[in-house]
């Protein structure tokens, strides 16, 4: 009975891979090798996951709380604030091509195409959103400490943890959302990912997010899985096009 289990189990696993559905690729590469453009997937994700961390934000501090109630947006979900009926209402910053921030970026809006470049002393990494980037040190500098200047992407460093390769940052700008729905973070937000390149076409990231003056525990996030995408399809010249917000081009009469 209880081999029939394991097995039933260990198919179920092998069931939901990249691998076994076919779309792996049997290509050699280097697991420190990040290189390249890479979608995310839903491929892995609890049904009914979100577009955020995790569908397990942790429950607010009395100041996260009383930052959260003055969101409005029009998504009724388990991480909303409820639902605003009037579009004139949403505070969303993005609407007003506020930097969307990170980690948000990481999955919203879409296209939330990324391409990692390495170097000797950093990985940087590009989005589509806005063309921004972010520079992940390498090179054993520290963090600054929280003195230094806020920033919308905030400050990160890196190091591999056998095949992990393990980005710590800080110092984000209070001021951008976490996602879509109005999750808050304040300027003492710091946020761990850890990517691994799984086979050639994959990459698994967890990211985390810790900030005691907004949450009473750790933003555990779930497993995103990217696929490498080698040719872009979305520009003529294999790379990422300008999809930049630019409030002369958005700005629009909001229905009442």
């Amino acid at each position: 009975m209880l081999n029939r289990l394991m097995g039933a189990i260990l198919i179920a696993a092998l069931a939901s891979s990249p691998i076994a559905c076919g779309t792996a690729s049997s290509k050699p590469f280097d697991p420190h090798d990040l290189s390249g453009f890479w979608d995310i997937t839903n491929i892995g994700l609890p049904a009914g996951a979100l577009n955020s961390t995790s569908n397990n934000r942790p429950q607010m501090t009395p100041s996260g709380l009383e930052t959260f109630r003055k969101t409005k947006t029009g998504d009724a979900t388990a991480l909303s604030n409820g639902s605003s009926p009037n579009e004139k209402d949403w505070n969303d910053p993005i609407r007003w091509c506020d930097p969307t921030g990170f980690p948000r970026i990481m999955w919203n809006p879409t296209p939330a195409g990324m391409r990692f470049a390495q170097a000797t002393d950093e990985v940087i990494q590009f989005f589509q959103n806005n063309r921004v980037w972010r520079d992940i040190w390498t090179d054993g500098r520290k963090l600054p400490g929280a003195d230094a200047e806020s920033r919308w992407y905030g400050y990160a460093v890196g190091h591999w943890e056998g095949d992990t390769f393990v980005v710590n940052s800080n110092n984000f700008t209070d001021t951008t959302w976490l996602d879509q729905y109005g999750s808050p973070h304040s300027d003492q937000m710091t946020v761990e990912e850890r990517y691994r390149r799984v086979d050639y076409d994959h990459l698994e990231m967890i990211l985390n997010i810790t900030d005691p003056q907004t949450y009473l525990g750790t933003w555990q996030g779930d497993k995103k899985i990217f696929q490498l995408v080698e040719k872009p399809t979305r520009s003529a010249f294999n790379d990422f096009p300008e999809d930049i917000c630019a409030w002369s081009e958005t700005r629009r009469e909001i229905p009442q």
